[in-house]
């Protein structure tokens, strides 16, 4: 029974570092494909965006269609789809053939993303999930803090088309792990739920409960927070800092692994302060972490210490959220955790690419701009959480009535 909750959790590990895996292990090897298609560098930031697009709306897909037919098939299929454009993307000559594979990229790899969570709701409820979710989350960080460095030996050592090789196995290894590891977990499959009107009528359910929309509210703004530094530090820290990339992958490496510090934390006492507590916390130490960074910012100083030390305190903090919350939103509604996990993964992918987006405004010069876009995400989840907590005294559960 060990052996097989061991390898379970293993598999969920494989299934749910897809998506972040196929987003940054090509990083790297941007400016080399780049030369290598004679295009320009809007056109291969556009290749980062379509993933992004394709990856978020996977998750209103393959979510309300599990809870109808079950967890496995749409799992099957979109790890087939994945792999199909990953094979396009390493095949490619140019770059609308990369572009076309990204998209399916994108919507494939969507599904480990959209599915591990209504899998580990599923199996798991309560603070034994939030437990597990940290857990797996404290796993992921390994792989995930290492993607980019991953893809830069690879290039080192082979070509860009190595990144993509790397992919394709693993996609394959997910599918195969998939086909004969995992069993139909959803209890409550009907096909009803398949109906159009159905799923709009569940996801308006979910918009409509306070307590949920709090929760993904707040992980929505931490993953903001989290985008809002990987898409500014790489400038940052390389043009204004001077660090060399090497320098700065290592740096970033090491500064993701720091989300392990706060998994442990919190997997160890979350069961005996509860998931509401280690939520507050963790937003009071991510904006604590802002407003240093900020004052570090309009004092003059900038240096990779000033800069890095603010970003690893607020990763711990941000490490309490995600488990904590996603446990919050889904306990209530375990029928329709396809539905409900989807919806939740949509809105966190959203927070990332609207922060991400804006920063791409902004001229930075310091960190200024960074410490008040996560001063501001801070403090606006802070105030939902509080604002819940005092006005949403019960929430309806399961599935909305007929």
């Amino acid at each position: 029974m060990k052996n097989s909750a061991t390898l379970f959790f293993l598999y969920l590990f494989l299934i749910s570092c897809l998506g972040q895996i196929s987003s940054d292990v090509y990083l790297p090897a941007l400016p080399t494909i780049r030369n290598v298609f004679d295009t320009t560098e809007q056109w291969m930031q556009l290749s980062l965006a379509v993933f992004m697009l394709g990856f978020s709306i996977s998750h209103l897909i393959y979510g309300p269609i599990s809870d109808a037919i079950g967890r496995k098939k749409p799992l099957l299929c979109g790890l087939g789809v994945c792999i199909i454009g990953t094979s396009l993307c390493l095949f490619s000559t140019n770059i609308s053939t990369l572009i076309i594979g990204r998209i399916l990229q994108g919507v494939g790899a969507g599904a480990g993303a959209a599915l591990f969570l209504s899998i580990l709701r599923d199996v798991y409820q309560g603070n034994e999930l939030a437990k597990m979710s940290s857990f797996l989350g404290i796993s992921r960080v390994i792989l995930l803090a290492s993607a980019p460095l991953i893809g830069s030996y690879l290039l080192h050592f082979f070509d860009w088309r190595a990144c993509f090789t790397f992919l394709l196995i693993y996609a394959i290894m997910c599918l195969l792990c998939t086909e004969f590891i995992l069993g139909e977990t959803n209890k409550y499959m009907h096909s009803h739920k398949m109906h159009i009107k159905h799923i709009v009528k569940n996801v308006w359910h979910l918009m409509t409960q306070g307590s949920f929309m709090s929760y993904a509210f707040c992980v929505t703004l931490a993953f903001g927070g989290i985008l809002a530094w990987l898409t500014t530090l790489p400038f940052l820290l390389q043009d204004v800092v001077k660090l060399t990339p090497i320098q700065f992958g290592w740096v970033s490496a090491i500064a993701g692994l720091f989300f392990i510090v706060g998994g442990f934390i919190n997997a160890l006492i979350v069961e005996r302060f509860g998931l509401e507590k280690m939520l507050v916390t963790g937003l009071l130490i991510m904006l604590i972490a802002s407003i240093a960074m900020l004052f570090f910012g309009l004092a003059g100083k900038i240096n990779a210490l000033v800069i890095m030390i603010p970003v690893i305190i607020y990763i711990i903090g941000s490490s309490f959220i995600f488990s904590n919350a996603y446990a919050g939103a889904m306990h209530p509604f375990s029928e329709i955790a396809g539905t409900a996990g989807a919806v939740f993964g949509f809105l966190q992918i959203l927070g990332g690419a609207v922060s991400s987006f804006i920063m791409s405004l902004i001229e930075n010069y310091n960190q200024v701009p960074l410490a008040i876009i996560l001063l501001l995400s801070a403090s606006l989840a802070l105030v939902a959480v509080f604002f819940t907590n005092r006005n949403c005294n019960h929430v309806v559960t399961g599935i909305p009535k007929k």
